[in-house]
């Protein structure tokens, strides 16, 4: 008797672990998208030739593409560059009642097909997404003069054989929200407030780690990248 009430209880225990129910992860969805930025202008002052030089939607103190190499200017240019973009937009979502902006860049980039040589220069579209918390974002729904918007989480899809996926775009983002391995500097997402020619303009950088090498950091005194005010509140969730 006591061998057949011990087989019930292994029977029932083993049909217990094999009947356990697997669960997906819930998927996210984005809640709400503001209008895509996709103009402005790119200015930085080059010291040699003691000039602003300006290119659209990126940065660059080169004046080569103006003269000599301009059929290069476009795609090639800003795939070199990390101050570019095609357009910006923000879309917000919420993930275990938390609300987070996350700030879309679809830009250019590239590299060296054989880079120990310098040689078959490749590029592809990427989009970049920055997520900040709801409380670092609101900065930027109403400020004078300048700000940072600053985070930790971030992630990134596009490559020259890889096209964007909203629904994988997603699940990066939940990876990256629930991971605890955040990367210790933050991307920056600097913009200011300011007049020229007695017109009001927002002069910005592309969100980037930021450092104090001059050849990694942002000066508003040498480089920018401007619009007006009406065109820069497109990408804003208010």
């Amino acid at each position: 008797m006591k061998k057949i009430i011990l087989s019930i209880i292994l029977f029932s225990l083993v049909t217990n672990v094999f009947s356990q129910s697997r669960v997906n992860r819930s998927k996210l969805s984005f809640s709400n998208s503001s209008e895509k930025l996709s103009s402005s202008t790119g200015w930085s002052y080059n010291e040699t030739l003691g000039e602003w030089i300006d290119y659209e939607n990126v940065i660059n103190k080169d004046k080569v593409y103006k003269t000599k190499y301009k059929s290069l200017r476009g795609e090639y240019m800003m795939s070199r560059i990390k101050q570019n973009f095609i357009d910006i937009k923000t879309k917000s979502l919420s993930i275990n009642e938390e609300k987070y902006f996350v700030v879309m860049v679809r830009k250019w980039n590239g590299r060296y097909k054989y880079p120990s040589i310098y040689e078959d220069w490749y590029s592809w579209e990427e989009v970049q997404g920055f997520i900040f918390t709801e409380n670092e974002y609101s900065k930027i729904l109403n400020f004078t003069g300048e700000i940072k918007l600053e985070t930790n989480n971030y992630v990134e899809l596009g490559s020259s054989y890889e096209k964007y996926d909203e629904t994988v775009f997603l699940d990066l983002i939940q990876n990256e929200l629930k991971s605890d391995n955040k990367y210790s500097s933050k991307y920056t997402f600097p913009v200011l407030k300011t007049t020229s020619d007695e017109l009001e303009v927002i002069r910005f950088y592309v969100p980037q780690v930021f450092t104090k090498s001059k050849f990694n950091s942002y000066n508003f005194e040498k480089e920018y990248l401007e619009t007006s005010p009406e065109n820069f509140d497109k990408i804003i969730i208010r």
